[in-house]
């Protein structure tokens, strides 16, 4: 005849036992059946408050306040790049990077077409300016041209992120 109380089984009974202590101390957590309302926060960052800098030769920059309306899957950062674009009639940057606190913008080669040295860095000033007064965790931007960093744009060093004065 076997034995019943070898060392395995008590063992194997004192993990079940703990195991059921262990479920029944522990509060039940029951499931709703009703969906949760989005609160004020979910509504509110549906829209984004932007701040567009826009060139106005020969005063410079000029600063123009918006709300755009975040679709769902929007990222506030395209954005910004897509009404930036819109705004000025330009070609809307190739894509857009976050590296820490650095935004790096990808350029197409088209970008400075049709424009003067004057208006190219007007327009490169008002990208950055733009980026960085809406999202002000961000403290400068960096610019490359298909992808790579060139040495110059509208005579302008782009090796360096431009930051807010």
């Amino acid at each position: 005849m076997r034995r019943l109380l070898t060392f395995w089984n008590l063992l194997g009974l004192a993990v079940f036992a703990l195991g059921a202590l262990v479920y029944w101390q522990s509060p039940g957590h029951q499931a709703s059946s009703a969906l949760p309302l989005p609160s004020e926060e979910t509504l509110a960052a549906s829209s984004l408050p932007t701040i567009l800098y826009l060139p106005n030769p020969p005063q410079g920059l000029r600063k123009e306040t918006r709300t755009l309306e975040l679709a769902p899957g929007d990222t506030p950062e395209h954005k910004v790049l897509a009404a930036w674009a819109e705004a000025l009639q330009a070609p809307k940057p190739r894509a857009l990077y976050r590296m820490a606190q650095v935004f790096v913008v990808d350029l197409p080669a088209d970008f400075p077409l049709g424009l003067d040295a004057s208006q190219e860095a007007l327009r490169l000033y008002s990208l950055a300016y733009t980026l960085l007064a809406t999202f002000p965790q961000a403290q400068g931007v960096r610019f490359l041209v298909e992808g790579e960093p060139k040495p110059g744009l509208a005579h302008l060093d782009l090796s360096q992120p431009y930051r807010l004065p």
